[in-house]
């Protein structure tokens, strides 16, 4: 969270404030732009941190370390694989939203499933997985939400992504 800014757990309780209080499209993005946080971002923020260090907690010093590289890498290739697939339709730009190429994608997938496999070895393909269909299920919810994502919706799959890849760690070790 220092290194980013809580960049990410931001969009994770923008979101969850905006998809849990709106009904429609424009009432979503309107509650996402407010800066204050509300309940349901809150709630979303709390959970998401219990969760992580209970998962965390439940591993040696040595696999808490493998999980981070391994869980932070494919919450990060998330992002390039929600803003290949689905349009982005947020009001304030990303740097590199609309310059996703199938071959970038290719690049990062290898790139990030690679360092699993390395950090985590033969243990690699189920949290691998799980990020993938964690991905795909944000995705396909803020594509039926909203029409496609912003820079929220990929920080809240980021968040997502990290937990579901924690978990995964810890029921496979």
């Amino acid at each position: 969270m220092l290194v980013t800014g809580a960049l990410h757990e931001d969009g994770l309780a923008d979101a969850a404030d905006g998809f849990g209080g709106g009904s429609t499209p424009e009432r979503i993005f309107e509650i996402m732009k407010d800066s204050r946080i509300g309940s349901y971002g809150a709630v979303a923020l709390i959970l998401a941190i219990i969760i992580k260090l209970a998962s965390l907690a439940s591993l040696s010093r040595v696999e808490i370390v493998m999980a981070l590289i391994a869980a932070h890498t494919l919450a990060r290739w998330s992002s390039v694989a929600l803003l290949y697939r689905y349009a982005y339709v947020g009001t304030k730009g990303i740097a590199f939203a609309g310059t996703v190429t199938g071959w970038r994608l290719a690049v990062a997938t290898v790139i990030a499933f690679g360092i699993c496999v390395i950090t985590l070895q033969r243990r690699a393909i189920i949290p691998t997985l799980v990020s993938v269909i964690m991905t795909i299920l944000a995705g396909a919810y803020f594509r039926n939400r909203i029409g496609g994502v912003t820079g929220d919706c990929l920080g809240a799959a980021n968040q997502l992504v990290e937990i579901a890849t924690y978990l995964a760690v810890a029921a496979t070790i």
